[in-house]
């Protein structure tokens, strides 16, 4: 990854740990999914405190959102990838990763949906 894209990565990190911050003081970890093919992008995101995991609210959060999924998608064109999924994880020591994935485009969906726990599956 070139420096530009490290760049990227580095701004998306900000702005989850941010946002969570913002709406819970007590946090402990917070995901971030983007995943895009051509004509699709998107991201969810969701995070921990206590015991309890919440998703972030899209409708509530979309500034959030447009601007993650902004940096998701020149993340994308700087990786020269027609699709794939990345997963941001952050904790509340500021620490973060990021993984992608360019072939699975289910890979580290988020949801709570049908046994979905929140925590990004197979993690």
């Amino acid at each position: 990854m070139d420096d530009e894209a490290s760049g990227v990565v580095i701004e998306l990190a900000k702005e989850l740990i941010k946002l969570i911050r913002g709406i819970e003081p007590k946090w402990r970890n917070a995901y971030y999914r983007f995943d895009w093919e051509p004509g699709r992008y998107g991201g969810t995101g969701s995070y921990t405190f206590d015991s309890k995991i919440t998703l972030i609210d899209a409708l509530t959060y979309s500034p959030f959102f447009k601007s993650m999924n902004e940096k998701g998608k020149k993340l994308s064109t700087l990786l020269k990838e027609q699709k794939g999924v990345l997963l941001l994880v952050a904790d509340s020591n500021f620490d973060y990763e990021i993984k992608f994935d360019f072939k699975d485009m289910g890979r580290w969906e988020i949801s709570k949906m049908d046994g979905g726990t929140g925590i990004p599956a197979g993690l």
